[in-house]
């Protein structure tokens, strides 16, 4: 087991959560458009992961013909009856937590890694949720109408440059912009702790 699988296996119960959310959404609505857009970098996430295990594993075929295939259709966006196969991504999930005593022991051993990859988890899905929210809150109210508007807000306030062109103006779009923009800086902190760390790794092998 690694901090990369165990980021995977997550993400994998997220997008199913969001795949699963879309079906009672209306498909004209705005909200809809921007689960797909962030289900589309899931997918790029995921399919980055197929390449990985493919090109790593010993036996490619075997790989590809025993769970390959699977995390190949689990990476195909939310398109047509290619949606349903985000499902099987729940098999990569079972492979990774199938003894939660190892994954306990993991977690104990690899304190430090571990930790960063739980910050970026949360970072990612706070971000996420906080983009939705606040579009749904904002909407037929606020300047934050559509989709894309709501991406853009987001990228401004996570990175705290904050242009003011876009922002929310509802009581709840405010609250979940004040999340938005901790998690930035709790992204910044992690960055920084990170870089710090590879750069005493690398004074300590000189």
């Amino acid at each position: 087991m690694s901090v990369y699988k165990l980021i995977i296996a997550i993400l994998s119960i997220f997008s199913i959560i969001l795949l699963s959310a879309s079906f009672f959404i209306p498909h004209e609505s705005e909200i809809w458009r921007l689960i797909n857009y962030y289900d589309y970098f899931l997918c790029a996430v995921f399919l980055h992961d197929f390449y990985r295990e493919f090109k790593k594993s010993d036996n490619r075929l075997k790989y590809f013909f025993t769970f390959g295939w699977l995390d190949l259709l689990s990476s195909i966006p939310l398109v047509g009856a290619f949606r349903y196969a985000r499902f099987f991504r729940i098999f990569r999930v079972i492979r990774v937590f199938k003894s939660i005593k190892i994954l306990v022991l993991f977690l104990r051993s690899q304190r430090k890694s571990s930790m960063y990859g739980m910050i970026v988890l949360f970072i990612s899905f706070t971000v996420i949720l906080s983009s939705i929210f606040t579009l749904y809150f904002e909407k037929d109210v606020g300047n934050i109408q559509t989709a894309e508007d709501a991406l853009w807000w987001t990228f401004i306030s996570v990175t705290t440059v904050g242009y003011g062109d876009y922002y929310p103006v509802t009581g709840n779009g405010k609250l979940s912009a004040v999340v938005m923009i901790f998690s930035g800086l709790l992204a910044f902190g992690t960055i920084v702790a990170f870089l710090t760390d590879i750069m005493e790794s690398y004074k300590e092998e000189l």
